[in-house]
Formats: C-alpha cells, structure tokens, sequence
C-alpha cells in the first residue's frame, strides 16, 4: 500500500469520485478523456524488488508515455480524414490478420515438417541443381602442422606428413603434443580467407597454395609443413560436402512451403464441408 501511495502521488493520478463513478471493470489510475488506465494495467511494471523511489519512477514514466500516446491518437482522430482513418484501419486489420496466420502456420509448421533428410534426397537435389552452386570464394583441403623452430623430429613429421597414409595419421595424431596448432583432417574444405586467417603467415610470405603443393615455411613463430591436397577457385562448382547445410535448408523450405499449402487447402476444405465458408453468386 505504502508503494502504491508513493507511486499515485508521484504521478499526480486522478482519484477523484466524478472520475471513478461508473468505471466498474477497474480501478483506475489515470485518464485521458473518456479512456482509463487502471491499476492492473500498470502491475506488472514493478515487484518487491525495486524500492518505492524507484518504482515510482517506472509508472510515472509509464503514465506520461500512455498520456501522451492517448492524447495523440485523439487528436490524430479528430484531424485525420475518415477517408484516411479507413485506409489505416484496412491496414491494422491486414496487418493483424498476418500476424496471427503467421504466427500460427509457424506453430503447425513446428509441430508437423519432417526434418529427417535422407543422403540421398540431399545428393539429388545437388545433382539436378550443381551448375547454380558456384563458389564466391577458394576453397583448400589442406593439413598442416605447426612446430617450434627446435623441434627434433622435424624430418620425421614432414615424412610423415608428406606420405599421410592411415599408419602415418595415427602418428602424427600422438605427437599432437608437439604442435603448437595443426589440421590433420584434409577430408573437409576450407574457405581460403579463413586459413589465411588462422596462420596469417601464409598471406605474408605469400605462400604457394597450389594443389598439390608440399611445403615448408619458417617465421619468428615456428616451422609450418603443410601439403595442399586440392583446390577449387571461384566460379567453380561447390562440392557438394562444402554445401551440405545449403541443401538441407533449400529441402527444409520446399517442405515447408508444401506443408502451408495443404494447411491452407485443408482449412478451407473443411470450412466449405462444415458450411462456415460459402461465396454467394450474384447474378
């Protein structure tokens, strides 16, 4: 009660009989012109949390802002044409009508689109569609170790590296405690940008990073060993691992988009055969 009071008087909120009398649906802490604000309009504003100063505060602000807001729409009403009030009406009611049919097609959409896709659906679509995936950027299966300059087995990792059969994966997997950073896996593309990125000494030095390529690099930093395994350059056709979530969110959009369809068609059928939908013709 003591908030209450702080906040009513803070405000300077009408409280009077005359404007009380006849307002039944609450108990209101504000008016503009024939439009109250009540008191459970403004509860959920402040808790047990924020002090009397504080909250008095927020529903000040509140109050001023609903005025001011109620006090414009008035005016806007009595100035703006009824012409001009029928095209804006048309417009909230369009615009509440997408809103909610937006919000629940979503809903149904949630609750119903099958997002399992097989391999096979993915490479399908990647078959009959591949020429219009063409790559904005160069793309490298690459791997690479990274050593200090006193490494001693320096000769034995660039063996290993350079041969990279399964034996030699394995080996160069339990010396990764030697690495200052590596990439071992050259199974998955990489953007160029992003590796140049990672070891900014290969756009420095202006490394080769040809396919193919076998090379060995020094800085200040360390001995860098990498071999290219292939490359693919802009305007080449994407692979289609590098586009696998491209796929997936084309055949999740198809889905979805069938699936409003037969929401749309269904909800209709249904109205027409429980006759809350008819279109009279008029001759």
């Amino acid at each position: 009660m003591m908030k209450w009071s702080l906040i009513l008087i803070v405000t300077l909120v009408f409280s009077s009989c005359d404007l009380l009398e006849g307002k039944k649906d609450g108990v209101p802490v504000a008016r503009v012109n024939k439009t109250f604000l009540n008191e459970e309009d403004i509860a959920t504003l402040v808790d047990a949390s924020i002090s009397s100063e504080d909250s008095a505060v927020v529903v000040s602000t509140y109050i001023n802002q609903w005025a001011k807001e109620e006090l414009l729409m008035n005016q806007a009403l009595i100035n703006i044409s009824e012409e001009q009030q029928t095209q804006y009406n048309k417009l909230v009611r369009q615009y509440k009508v997408s809103l909610f049919t937006e919000a629940y097609k979503n809903t149904l959409v949630s609750r119903d689109l099958d997002s399992v896709i097989g391999q096979s659906e993915l490479d399908a679509l990647y078959q009959k569609d591949k020429a219009n995936f063409l790559l904005n950027d160069e793309l490298l299966k690459i791997r690479y170790v990274h050593l200090e300059e006193d490494n001693t087995n320096v000769s034995e990792i660039k063996k290993l590296l350079k041969k990279y059969e399964a034996a030699d994966r394995l080996a160069l997997t339990n010396m990764t405690l030697q690495f200052k950073t590596a990439n071992l896996n050259d199974s998955v593309w990489i953007k160029k940008e992003v590796l140049l990125s990672r070891l900014p000494i290969f756009k420095t030095m202006e490394t080769n990073l040809s396919a193919g390529i076998f090379n060995e690099i020094k800085d200040s930093t360390g001995i860098y060993i990498y071999k290219v395994e292939d490359k693919l350059n802009k305007g080449d056709i994407a692979p289609n691992t590098f586009i696998a979530p491209t796929l997936r969110q084309i055949v999740l959009n198809k889905r979805k988009l069938e699936l409003i369809r037969k929401i749309e068609k269904d909800i209709t059928t249904d109205a027409i055969k429980n006759n809350n939908f008819e279109i009279y013709n008029k001759k």
